[in-house]
């Protein structure tokens, strides 16, 4: 019986596969952090990506991350840099204390 328990253990241990935390950063990129005080509707501002250096990227060109995984991201325009009326427009949950 030990033997048979010693043996699923060690089956369990090895073929275990878990992503590490920060695995899915790409360190050639470089990534900012927007705030979500709430769970709701978030909209970021052309003023807003101007402010952090970010006004003339294409709008494809963007992606949103939480904990690991890419959320949706809507652009009020595609394929051009945002104008100074657009934005970019997703679902924002705020922090619950998951490691990425």
């Amino acid at each position: 019986m030990k033997k048979l328990l010693t043996f699923s253990l060690l089956f369990f241990a090895f073929s275990a596969k878990a992503q590490f935390n920060n695995s899915w950063i790409d360190y050639n990129k470089s990534y900012y952090k927007f705030q979500v005080v709430k769970d709701t509707l978030c909209r970021i501002s052309q003023v807003a990506l101007q402010a952090a250096g970010l006004g003339n990227t294409n709008a494809e060109d963007f992606q949103l991350w939480r904990n690991g995984e890419e959320v949706r991201l809507y652009a009020s325009v595609t394929n051009a840099p945002l104008g100074p009326s657009d934005y970019l427009e997703f679902y924002g949950r705020m922090n619950d204390g998951r490691p990425d």
